[in-house]
């Protein structure tokens, strides 16, 4: 899930700048990771960010599901986003 502390600026090529508000850090994203950024609502399970992917980009599902996963503890790591825990 998106973390409130981050603005998203999209640009016209449909990539992102995002800006981290409490570290004043801008991290600009690619098309494919601004696709993946929307995603990341909290309504979407990781598989379903990984299917959509697949959907929409030519490349192997195995090497889709590992980029998206990097991709992700990226963000995760720059305070971007937040792991979703799952309901028990």
């Amino acid at each position: 899930m998106r973390q409130g502390c981050v603005d998203a600026h999209a640009l016209p090529d449909h990539s992102l700048l995002l800006y981290h508000t409490g570290s004043e850090v801008a991290f600009p994203l690619n098309e494919s990771g601004a696709f993946i950024w929307e995603m990341c609502d909290g309504a979407h399970t990781l598989d379903q960010i990984v299917d959509a992917v697949a959907s929409k980009y030519e490349a192997q599902r195995e090497q889709i599901d590992k980029d998206t996963r990097a991709f992700l503890d990226v963000l995760i790591h720059h305070d971007l986003v937040r792991p979703q825990v799952p309901v028990a």
